[in-house]
């Protein structure tokens, strides 16, 4: 129940903007109001998170109290603005036709179908069992955001803004699936948004539904909506900066510059992609502004680089006094971004990430597309798998998937394309449209300049699917045959359900649907085979009463949560913390409270452990084996210390 307490915040501010503005027909008041509303309670949970966090106090009652201040005062002001005389908005009767009421219903189906999936499903992505979560537990632990030693790197230097919120929702719901809940409610918004975006672009009522249908059909962002990825909720701030920087360039006003400037500051601190896709339209703007209020543009352009600077500051503080960048470690900057700008590797680039959502359901079509790669990089002398192009020497693939790691997005790939030739050929278009189009492009292109080929890529492209969609709903909106193009829209339609129906990990129908799957096997259904280790590792632990477990895994890339679900399963208080930390986060083990951390019992999965180790003075030996997991357990006779079963460590 207590997690209402933030969605009345937004409710209120939502009423606040609601009376606030004053259009000709009251749907478009509520979604721009619905937008600004949200940009605010985004806002609002960073604020609260660093500042909570300052003083050790990211907990319930704090997170609580917040909230309830801030929902009072919401709905304070939102009484004062009843009693203030307004002039009355006129209604405009909003009629529509049976193929739009088909389309809405739709909309509303994908709605519920993944609101269903999201709260019966147990978080089972690969990278929220590795960071996105267990960064999050550590978080409520320690009751701040701030670094700790840890083995898995990606927990402290990754943008944490989507875990901020997640972080909100575990503290207040203590229910695992509450965090599943922001990227589906990032989805929701999207969907809203984009309208918005196609009604500033031109198109009409119908086509402001077209963008709405095509971003609640994407397959990748069905699949996302259900996860803890953060994929979505970046793609939403994008949504809400592109709206308001598109309404800044023709309306330059401070109270809109302050939208665009916490959206994208909001956008970068969930993803550093976002500062590719958002460049191109942050320049539009600026080169539009200097030509409309010329030496004034300089007023705008600050408060947007600051709000993003001020929303990002601690995140990039932490990270600096760490790593020495406020992006990532150096390591994984080498990893994962292409040196220079060789042109033949980006365009090995932009033609390998293109190709990631080219992927059919068969086999042979896509061996064939590989091949014809292949053999166009050959002609052009350029290695397919270059490594300075090519992240960890992954070979060039595009398989056909139904997860959220890699799958594509084939028919909204090929409705860019058409629409994209459309727009080429003819040449009465609005200039905003084209310009619009090309800033998509610029992002897609800057990303390939930077970043190198994954087999995951696809994630990435997820918020240009979204911001392509408006531009797709003018272009169809504006053709002659709507009877073709409903025909096409239905065929969207249809074709989104097997991601709706049969999510690899979350699946609604089938042997493995989330009604007939336990939670437990939910939690390992991408790797059944670590249950049973991970499970009697657990049972071994709390046979004997330990409540300090130290982590001993291996760099970046073992699965954490499950351990947290596993070990919390009862009222007793557990500390988990990482241990053997070899990285640069290890001078935090050196750190209050981390220094006096003595766990009674280790779980290992580095098998050059099972002989044992010393740490803080102290025997460790392996005491059960089961896989890959090991659990050694202090030895009393051994250590200085004394047992840490003594010290529960609890904070």
């Amino acid at each position: 129940m207590s997690l209402i307490v933030p969605f009345l915040c937004l409710f209120f501010t939502f009423l606040i903007f609601y009376k606030g503005l004053h259009t000709h027909a009251n749907y478009l008041n509520a979604r721009a109001s619905f937008m600004a509303a949200t940009v605010v309670w985004g806002g609002l949970i960073v604020m609260s998170t660093e500042v909570l966090s300052l003083f050790t106090a990211l907990s319930f009652w704090p997170v609580l109290t917040f909230w309830g201040i801030a929902a009072a005062g919401a709905c304070v002001i939102f009484l004062l603005l009843i009693l203030k005389p307004r002039p009355i908005a006129y209604n405009t009767a909003l009629k529509l036709s049976g193929f739009e009421i088909f389309l809405i219903s739709y909309i509303a189906f994908i709605f519920a179908a993944t609101a269903v999936i999201a709260c019966l499903s147990a978080p089972n992505n690969w990278d929220s069992m590795t960071y996105h979560l267990p960064k999050v537990m550590h978080w409520i632990a320690n009751h701040n955001v701030s670094h700790y030693p840890t083995n898995i790197t990606f927990q402290l230097f990754n943008s944490p803004g989507a875990e901020f919120a997640a972080a909100h929702f575990l503290i207040l719901s203590n229910t695992g699936s509450a965090a599943n809940l922001v990227q589906w409610l990032s989805m929701a918004g999207s969907v809203i948004g984009v309208s918005l975006v196609a009604e500033l672009l031109g198109a009409s009522r119908r086509g402001q539904i077209f963008a709405s249908v095509l971003t609640a059909s994407i397959p990748m962002g069905i699949l996302q909506s259900t996860s803890t990825q953060n994929d979505y909720v970046a793609a939403f701030w994008l949504v809400c900066f592109v709206y308001f920087t598109l309404l800044l360039k023709d309306a330059p006003k401070k109270t809109v510059a302050l939208a665009s400037g916490v959206s994208l500051g909001l956008a970068v601190l969930v993803k550093p992609t976002s500062y590719f896709f958002a460049f191109p339209y942050l320049l539009w703007c600026v080169l539009k502004l200097i030509k409309t209020i010329r030496t004034r543009a300089w007023i705008p352009a600050s408060i947007i680089v600051l709000l993003t600077l001020s929303l990002n500051i601690g995140h990039y503080t932490r990270n600096i006094s760490l790593y020495g960048h406020p992006n990532a470690s150096k390591r994984f900057i080498d990893i994962q971004t292409i040196k220079g700008l060789p042109l033949p590797l980006i365009f090995s680039n932009v033609v390998k990430n293109m190709a990631l959502n080219m992927s059919t359901p068969s086999d042979a079509i896509n061996k064939t597309i590989v091949k014809a790669f292949n053999q166009i990089h050959k002609l052009l002398h350029i290695d397919i798998d270059d490594i300075r192009s090519t992240s960890h020497s992954f070979p060039f693939a595009i398989p056909f998937t139904l997860n959220e790691d890699n799958t594509g997005n084939l028919i909204h790939f090929i409705l860019i394309l058409l629409c994209a030739v459309v727009l080429i050929m003819r040449h009465n278009e609005p200039e905003d449209l084209t310009r619009y189009a090309v800033s998509i492009a610029a992002g897609f292109i800057l990303m390939c300049c930077f970043l190198k080929w994954q087999p995951w890529s696809s994630r990435y492209h997820l918020p240009l699917f979204v911001l392509s969609t408006p531009f797709i709903a003018v272009i169809l909106n504006s053709a002659k045959n709507q009877k073709v193009i409903s025909a096409a829209i239905v065929l969207v339609l249809l074709s989104a359900l097997p991601w709706v129906l049969l999510n690899e990990r979350r699946p609604i129908i089938g042997k493995d649907s989330i009604f007939v799957t336990d939670r437990m096997s939910q939690l390992f259904i991408s790797r059944p085979e670590l249950k049973r280790p991970y499970t009697g590792a657990a049972a071994i632990i709390q046979s004997k009463g330990c409540t300090n477990i130290g982590l001993s895994l291996p760099d970046d890339d073992a699965w954490e949560h499950p351990f947290w679900v596993l070990l919390n399963r009862h009222e007793t208080k557990v500390r988990t913390e990482h241990v053997n930390v070899k990285n640069e986060s290890a001078v935090y083990s050196e750190t209050y409270p981390f220094n006096n951390f003595v766990p009674c019992a280790v779980i290992s999965l580095r098998p050059e452990e099972g002989t044992g180790f010393i740490l803080n003075n102290s025997r460790y030996e392996k005491e059960w084996e089961a896989g890959p997991v090991m659990v050694l357990t202090l030895r009393p006779t051994a250590s200085i210390q004394g047992s840490g079963n003594t010290n529960s460590g609890s904070r």
